[in-house]
């Protein structure tokens, strides 16, 4: 049980915020671009570009609670503004490529770190 209780700590240490580094605002914008593309992705129900920017983020993003409440934020306001936008949804083709270079940024941004 002891043993249990320490690894549990543990965990929490190295996911807490405290443990984790500060984010710099390069960090935080390439993170809600990928929520932007996410909200969109939703409403235009390219489910495949959602499951293809979840991927992104967690082959990329260290684990960080801050980051993942910056992107669910993200990808709500962009869904809501995209809704009363009014406007059509990106070719798919098009929005792949947006996906694309947010991606690569994205890795990019945080492959510095």
């Amino acid at each position: 049980m002891k043993i249990a209780h320490t690894a549990l700590c543990l965990f929490a240490l190295f996911v807490s915020p405290a443990g984790a580094a500060p984010l710099e605002d390069s960090q935080i914008q390439v993170v809600k671009e990928m929520g932007s593309l996410n909200g969109v992705a939703l409403h235009c129900r390219y489910f495949e570009q959602v499951k293809r920017i979840k991927q992104i983020l967690i082959d990329s993003l260290p684990k960080q609670r801050e980051l993942g409440q910056v992107f669910e934020d993200e990808t709500n306001a962009s869904f809501l503004r995209f809704s009363k936008s009014g406007k059509p949804c990106p070719s798919p083709a098009e929005f792949a490529v947006h996906v694309a270079e947010a991606g690569e940024m994205l890795e990019q941004t945080f492959s510095v770190k």
